[in-house]
């Protein structure tokens, strides 16, 4: 048995010595190349909050292909491929996440600006069909007034009526404006 607190043992040869039985060569990889698998994740993600997360499913990836693993390459390459990898997923998750979350809200904002405008499309034909029930006087005066942005003056001048009937013609017609829309 290799001394497993020999410096100059590989991490392929841990690797190695682990396919051949020896557990603690594991745990020597994971204590030795833990914090480069951190470094590695954080810097892809600039996220510290996923980083645990991440070097635990890269450790889980890492375990469960170690038994059988033929390395071509190093397996720090390898191992940091897999980081990589786990880094990117988390990434486009995240920004799946984001997309999904301002679709929703464009879709809340849509159907409130659509709500909105078809109350006011159903309110505004209700008050033109309570207008229309109005008497002939009321109407003009409340046309005249609302539509046409004239003084009570004016319109006492244009129909030639006091300034008094404007108002009592004008507060009649909201009234009755009132009761035929809220019965």
């Amino acid at each position: 048995m290799i001394n497993l607190k020999h410096q100059h043992i590989s991490n392929e040869q841990l690797v190695e010595q682990f396919q051949n039985g020896q557990e603690d060569a594991l745990k020597l990889l994971i204590k030795r190349f833990h914090p480069k698998l951190k470094r590695t994740i954080n810097y892809h993600t600039r996220n510290a909050e996923p980083v645990d997360d991440l070097v635990q499913d890269c450790w889980y990836a890492i375990i469960k292909k170690l038994e059988k693993l033929q390395l071509k390459i190093s397996f720090d390459a390898w191992a940091l491929m897999i980081a990589r990898r786990k880094a990117i997923d988390w990434i486009r998750g995240q920004q799946q996440s984001r997309q999904r979350t301002q679709t929703m809200r464009a879709e809340t904002k849509a159907k409130s600006e659509m709500n909105q405008t078809e109350y006011k499309t159903d309110r505004q034909m209700q008050i033109d069909i309570a207008i229309q029930q109005l008497p002939a006087t009321q109407k003009m005066v409340l046309n005249m007034f609302y539509q046409e942005h004239l003084s009570l003056k004016e319109i006492s001048e244009v129909l030639n009526i006091t300034e008094g009937t404007v108002k009592s013609r004008l507060f009649y017609a909201c009234e009755k404006l009132k009761n035929i829309i809220n019965p």
